[in-house]
């Protein structure tokens, strides 16, 4: 299997009825394995948990992933793959949000959902777990490269240094995935929310927000770059 991070493609009308079929049973797997890990943690997340909360046999299972580390392979892509091109609040047409905003969306979208805390359970996991580690470290480092590619549409740093910018966001992803961790000692959600807000005016002077017209020219010039 490749260390590298695969696309994840959609099901579309040319399929045939096994492919479709084929498809439908590894999103199913992988949403059971994501709450899974959510409501169980790694390492009482078991192939039987997955295979109950799925609701398909075993046989099913281990067609598509043989093992429980595939399974949270799998998972893994997903959960990256989701998270390249977010729909962040201040580049909607009718928007006037903007940093403290979008770390607000992110929260609430990924670091503070199911699919943030899954994300950090295979994260802690990977810690002890070399097999595991030696899987994803390439996958995680692929992503990190291409999620700092793809903030380039959204932001520029005020220093005019595109190395600054991808070290700003990279500094608030890892604030906004500590506070997972965080939770248990600050469960008072406003004071959450009032920590997502200053870390946002903290880092606001340091960005400047790409203008609708360059965020859209910026995707396509990159979408553009991929199919060559």
């Amino acid at each position: 299997m490749s260390d590298k991070l695969p696309t994840i493609p959609n099901a579309t009308p040319d399929m045939t009825l096994k492919e479709r079929q084929s498809f439908a049973a590894r999103a199913t797997l992988v949403e059971a394995t994501m709450g899974c890990l959510d409501r169980f943690g790694y390492s009482d997340t078991s192939i039987n948990r997955i295979q109950e909360a799925a609701n398909v046999s075993r046989g099913a299972l281990t067609h598509h992933f043989p093992t429980k580390e595939d399974l949270i392979v799998a998972t893994l892509d997903r959960l990256l793959i989701t998270t390249l091109r977010p729909s962040l609040p201040s580049k909607r047409a009718d928007s006037d949000k903007g940093l403290v905003g979008d770390l607000h969306y992110i929260a609430r979208g990924l670091s503070r959902s199911r699919e943030g805390r899954a994300l950090v359970e295979i994260l802690v996991a990977m810690r002890t777990d070399k097999n595991l580690r030696d899987r994803v470290s390439p996958r995680l480092q692929e992503w990190d490269q291409m999620i700092g590619e793809a903030i380039t549409g959204y932001y520029e740093a005020v220093s005019g240094n595109e190395e600054d910018l991808v070290l700003i966001w990279t500094i608030m992803r890892s604030f906004l995935r500590g506070l997972i961790l965080q939770e248990p000692f600050s469960p008072d959600e406003r004071k959450i929310e009032t920590m997502i807000t200053r870390m946002g005016e903290i880092f606001n002077p340091l960005l400047r927000p790409r203008s609708k017209l360059e965020h859209l020219e910026t995707y396509q010039r990159d979408k553009n770059a991929k199919s060559l």
